[in-house]
């Protein structure tokens, strides 16, 4: 799998060699699959007494709180420590009290909402993309199963493109998986018994947003799913992918907000118990300054 990450990084620098920005974003992938993904946001005015805030979880939100830093800091005198790694890591870390805040992109279960209280700061969509070369004019259902079972594995069988099909999945854990199995009625492979097929063993599982979206971009013949809004953030960066239709309906703000669109996800923001520091945050995500924030992001606002 490593050999074939590396293949689709080296053909998107190729193409984005006069792409300054992009070539940032594809640093910070290589980061992501290298390393742990963890940011400290401080500035030179933060009280030393005061330990940061940790906030762990979805990639999905990661951005907007990182943006969101700065006004929350000069408010409190207190840091931010931002780690990603996941809806279910950003749920188990609250719970074991390693974090004080996680960021979920997904509705919680209803063991979830016992044991934890949520915030929605925003409302997303699962997308699916494909490299930008690929000419598939649009998805559904049917089509998802047949190919990340693997009973489709060239483009071939679909549209012009001869190119052999490249899955690229989410790990366990991911709140993008979740979104993906309930639509597609797939399971990964690595989940316990089930009646429910299962995807390709052949799938590439990686774990952001951003490695998905780098992958497709550097890999003609892959595909995969992504938010809504991470998708349309890294297009307008220069990423050579294309979101495609599903259902014959372009995924939007519009018609996710309307339910046109057939998936909706919310963006919580979660915690065990209040405290002056967490309804902080709480209040700067959902004030307009964080609302505009999610806007910019690509997000649906819920103010």
């Amino acid at each position: 799998m490593r050999k074939i990450i590396d293949n689709g990084v080296k053909c998107l620098m190729t193409f984005t060699f006069e792409r300054p920005r992009l070539v940032f974003l594809i640093l910070l992938f290589l980061s992501a699959c290298y390393s742990t993904s963890s940011l400290w946001v401080s500035t030179a005015g933060a009280q030393e007494n005061l330990d940061p805030l940790v906030i762990a979880g979805a990639s999905t939100l990661q951005p907007i709180l990182e943006h969101l830093a700065p006004a929350y800091q000069a408010h409190t005198g207190q840091a931010l420590q931002i780690t990603a790694g996941g809806s279910g890591a950003g749920i188990r870390q609250v719970m074991e009290e390693h974090a004080h805040v996680g960021m979920v992109s997904r509705a919680l279960t209803t063991d979830e909402q016992a044991a934890l209280t949520h915030v929605t700061i925003g409302l997303d969509s699962l997308v699916f993309i494909v490299n930008a070369q690929n000419p598939l004019p649009g998805i559904n259902r049917e089509i998802l199963q047949e190919l990340y079972s693997g009973r489709i594995s060239h483009w071939q069988s679909l549209c012009d493109w001869d190119q052999a099909v490249v899955l690229i999945n989410k790990e366990i854990g991911r709140a993008t998986l979740d979104l993906f199995e309930d639509y597609s009625g797939l399971r990964h492979p690595q989940r316990g018994s089930s009646s429910h097929p299962r995807i390709s063993q052949q799938a590439i599982d990686i774990g952001s947003n951003l490695e998905s979206l780098t992958l497709v971009g550097g890999l003609p013949g892959a595909i995969g799913y992504v938010s809504m809004g991470s998708a349309y953030a890294m297009i307008d960066a220069g990423m050579p992918v294309r979101v495609l239709p599903l259902e014959d309906q372009m995924p939007n703000v519009q018609a996710v907000s309307s339910g046109i669109y057939p998936i909706q996800r919310q963006l919580n923001l979660v915690y065990k118990s209040p405290t002056p520091a967490i309804t902080a945050l709480i209040q700067q995500a959902l004030s307009s300054h964080g609302q505009q924030l999610v806007t910019e992001f690509g997000f649906i606002p819920v103010q």
